[in-house]
């Protein structure tokens, strides 16, 4: 609405606004009165509709964010509108819209979905390292994907198709990683290069990548108005935008963390999530990226013992492998195109492994440790109800019934001791699930707490409450009873 009409005394600079009060005028305007101003709807403009394919897996996630970022009109494909994937999807995403559509389906889905899109991303490719049938499980999923995807695109009338295809379509050959003699030293690979000897016997994920790419080029031959480019990441870690744990990059840094990954084999070339979807992005909207492939890695790959080394410093609680053979070769890249045209910015892997990992641990895809520094016990005889920062090792002599508090969790009273004298341990939550009778526990920044007058030892949010995994002996005082003492509280 705007301002109103009509002769008045009320004077206003205000743009918007709605005027109450009494005056002379014609209109809905009555003259004097205060300005009140109204919200006006803040509208943005949007730049085009991009289609990302498999949405739901770990790159496509980071390409919709950038897209959203960015303004564009997002949607996504899943292979069920009903599973888990797309409920986290949508929760992560609102505004994101989903089509249902599978690389083994009809074409047709993917039309629809490209229903009003300007441009495609199409990341969704099986990525697994050990199947079961190489032809039904890798090489048809990707080639006739592909397939469809860029077919559909050009029917729909969509300019450009970003591919994601690998390093793996580029080198070195698969001869190449299962014996280094035949390694060729100082080969930098670049854009022109090509896996040539991967087959369904040997390498069928290399062969798969390299026979999707080359249909993609194919199709997009001679085409009038559609162009495609082909991102060729290497292996591609960073932060994860939800817990989901059954990608090979996940899996990658959870056997890290949990201390059962192999350290030995063929130098990886690394490259971040993040990275890897800028350059989508770039290669989308730059006008000479079409018909050009980008290698988007680090310049050399790098041994998996210097990878878990990487780690080892900032993740100190966890049982990163520490036994591996370091390949005597070392592949090198060449990623100056995707540095010209995309402005492709590699950070450093440090980096990108120290973000993947805390991201790890924040979904809970591994479990959250602590380096228990090494303290001096205080005794159970020496508590006071001013102790604050208790550090203390006991043996637990017996537990109450748990109770429910008003927020939902479960409290405990647990009876523990070491040969000076016992105390009432005040738990609750998770801290339940740790102690047994019989069991020696170490208590470390613990606080007492009055409750009715008696003393009680409470863990809480700061401090930690750890089975002991020594070879201590613990004879709990059973006749000194530190919490059967009535405190009262006195004025000073």
């Amino acid at each position: 609405m705007g301002p109103p009409k009509g002769k008045g005394k009320g004077k206003s600079k205000v743009t918007s606004v709605e005027v109450k009060g009494k005056g002379k005028g014609k209109g809905k305007g009555k003259g004097k009165g205060k300005a009140v101003e109204k919200s006006e709807p803040k509208w943005v403009k949007l730049k085009g509709t991009v289609l990302v394919t498999g949405a739901s897996g770990f790159l496509a996630m980071s390409i919709i964010r950038r897209l959203l970022d960015k303004q564009y009109k997002v949607k996504g494909t899943v292979r069920s509108l009903d599973g888990e994937s797309a409920k986290n999807l949508k929760h992560l995403f609102p505004k994101l819209i989903l089509c249902e559509a599978d690389l083994m389906g009809s074409q047709e889905a993917f039309e629809k979905a490209m229903e009003g899109c300007n441009f495609v991303m199409h990341t969704a490719s099986p990525f697994q390292l050990s199947v079961k049938d190489p032809q039904k499980d890798l090489v048809d999923p990707a080639v006739q994907g592909t397939e469809k995807v860029v077919s559909a695109a050009i029917k729909s009338g969509v300019s450009r198709v970003v591919v994601t295809s690998s390093i793996a379509s580029v080198g070195p050959p698969h001869s190449w990683r299962t014996d280094v003699k035949n390694c060729v030293e100082g080969k930098i690979f670049d854009e022109s290069d090509w896996m040539e000897d991967a087959s369904l016997i040997n390498g069928p994920y290399l062969l798969s990548k390299v026979m999707a790419e080359k249909k993609a080029w194919e199709l997009a031959e001679g085409k009038e108005g559609f162009s495609v480019a082909c991102i060729n990441p290497s292996f591609i870690i960073g932060p994860m935008l939800t817990s989901r744990a059954d990608g090979e990059s996940v899996k990658f840094i959870k056997s890290m963390l949990e201390g059962t990954a192999t350290l030995s084999g063929f130098p990886l070339g690394i490259v971040d999530v993040r990275d890897v979807s800028l350059a989508h992005v770039a290669a989308m909207e730059t006008p000479e990226a079409g018909g050009k492939r980008f290698l988007c890695t680090s310049e050399e790959g790098i041994n998996r013992l210097k990878l878990a080394d990487m780690l080892r410093d900032r993740f100190k609680a966890y049982p990163i492998p520490k036994e591996g053979e370091l390949c005597p070769y070392t592949p090198k890249f060449s990623i100056a195109r995707a540095k010209e045209i995309l402005k492709f910015k590699p950070r450093p892997v440090e980096i990108s492994l120290r973000d993947m990992a805390n991201s790890a641990i924040r979904a809970g895809i591994v479990e959250k440790r602590f380096i228990l520094k090494d303290v001096k016990f205080e005794t159970v005889a020496s508590l006071n109800p001013d102790s604050k920062g208790v550090n203390i090792m006991v043996k637990v002599v017996s537990k109450m019934d748990p109770t429910e508090l008003k927020s939902g969790t479960k409290s405990q009273e647990v009876v523990a001791g070491d040969s000076t004298a016992i105390v009432t341990l005040r738990l609750a939550g998770d801290e339940l699930n740790v102690v047994e009778v019989g069991q020696i526990v170490e208590i470390r920044n613990a606080a007492v707490k009055i409750v009715e007058g008696f003393m009680r030892l409470s863990v809480g949010k700061r401090g930690k409450l750890t089975k002991h995994e020594g070879d201590a002996e613990i004879s709990p005082k059973m006749d000194k009873d530190k919490s059967g003492v009535e405190y009262e509280l006195v004025g000073r």
